[in-house]
């Protein structure tokens, strides 16, 4: 029996030590993929199995309509299944891109051309206005340079920040048909997915689609 004994505790402990430990991960939406490595190792759920000693292994979960997560699984969690829920891309929903069947519109510019016979004076008061009543603060104004900038405008969703400005500056004048060169700068920030930093983002809010728009038909041509 005591031989007995001793075969069964050192089962168990080669069990212990050598059986690899497993977690499964279960993700929100189900038809979320699941990148390990940057390779796709699965849809709705994975199961992380720790081998050689690994003490945790990061995963990202991508679903369409939603906030990508990047996630750590620690080998000592205790629990066999977790559960993750991926929040709604709020910025996605209320912006606008090339992927939804129009033209790049954020980080890009833009020559707008000014209508001929129009005074320099007359143009700054319009790009002004444009400027001012789309963003309010403005960080340059500078007549002379022909740059204008804006101070970044922000708006909040529940787990993301889109920040958005406008630059103004001056291409160069021909005559009475001065050309300015306009780019709407968009950034965004998701607190689910890593550090909460600022990134370059290329779509656009809706609310400044319009700005375009009004640029064209207040001061120049189309662009």
């Amino acid at each position: 029996m005591f031989l007995l004994a001793v075969v069964l505790t050192c089962m168990s402990m080669s069990a212990s030590i050598f059986g690899a430990k497993k977690i499964t991960i279960h993700v929100l939406p189900e038809e979320a993929t699941i990148y390990r490595d940057g390779m796709d190792v699965g849809t709705g759920s994975y199961t992380v199995e720790f081998k050689g000693g690994a003490e945790f292994v990061t995963l990202r979960l991508e679903a369409p309509g939603y906030m990508s997560r990047r996630i750590t699984v620690r080998k000592d969690n205790p629990k066999k299944d977790i559960m993750y829920k991926l929040s709604e891309d709020e910025a996605r929903k209320n912006s606008v891109g090339v992927e939804d069947g129009g033209r790049e519109l954020a980080n890009k510019w833009f020559d707008v051309t000014c209508r001929k016979g129009m005074s320099e004076d007359v143009i700054w008061k319009r790009l002004m206005n444009i400027a001012v009543k789309n963003f309010e603060d403005i960080e340059v104004r500078d007549k002379a340079a022909g740059w204008i900038k804006t101070a970044w405008a922000t708006t909040k969703f529940r787990k993301q920040d889109v920040r958005t400005r406008m630059e103004i500056r001056l291409s160069f004048a021909d005559g009475d048909t001065p050309t300015y060169r306009v780019r709407l700068v968009s950034e965004k920030r998701d607190f689910d997915d890593g550090n909460g930093a600022y990134e370059k983002y290329d779509r656009l809010l809706k609310e400044y689609e319009p700005v375009i728009a009004e640029l064209t038909t207040t001061v120049g041509s189309d662009l």
